[in-house]
């Protein structure tokens, strides 16, 4: 797949920084992965994966930079990339029994935060100012529960804040169990945008 294909199946310009292509990767893959889309759209999603891999590698230098045609006569122009080193998988650790530590600036530690919220139930609440998230959970067997996750940049990372309560009116799963859920989906979520 060349940079332009790529470019065109986000929906971004080629030039485009890297936060912006990953933004538009998650916004669509978010709606064509099968596990949301059905397995009709499994193409589709291998698609998008490929476009991101791409656009990823012509960011870390990997593959050269795609060019625009200049007027007629003259040699194309190159679109200028910044070159950034490969992104590493943010640690991700569990600081106590209601906090885990991600090693991520506290924008991508949320994103990160705001994926696994979405896989493990529906996101009530947000507000990227605070930033504090909400997530309505139902495990099997136990009342639905309100996840609520905050953050706190560090200098080496972010810490991420989990609280769980139910929201009917019997007891909800002990937070640590919630946490260990969320914290497992986090693990996943990393393993994928690596």
């Amino acid at each position: 797949m060349t940079p332009e294909e790529a470019a065109t199946t986000l929906g971004v310009d080629p030039s485009a920084p890297m936060d912006e292509v990953r933004r538009a990767y998650r916004a669509v893959i978010r709606t064509r992965h099968p596990d949301r889309a059905g397995e009709a759209s499994t193409a589709d999603a291998a698609r998008i994966i490929q476009a991101y891999a791409t656009l990823r590698d012509v960011a870390s230098g990997k593959v050269p930079a795609p060019r625009r045609p200049g007027p007629a006569g003259q040699a194309p122009t190159v679109i200028q990339v910044q070159w950034r080193p490969p992104i590493e998988p943010a640690s991700i650790s569990r600081v106590d029994d209601d906090t885990i530590a991600i090693g991520a600036p506290a924008n991508e530690a949320f994103l990160l935060l705001l994926d696994a919220a979405h896989d493990i139930g529906e996101v009530s609440y947000l507000d990227r100012s605070v930033p504090i998230l909400e997530a309505i959970c139902q495990f099997v067997g136990t009342p639905a529960v309100s996840l609520v996750v905050t953050i706190q940049g560090r200098n080496d990372g972010t810490d991420a804040f989990v609280h769980s309560e139910s929201i009917e009116a019997r007891p909800g799963p002990p937070t640590k169990d919630v946490i260990d859920v969320y914290e497992a989906f986090l693990r996943r979520r990393q393993a994928v945008t690596a």
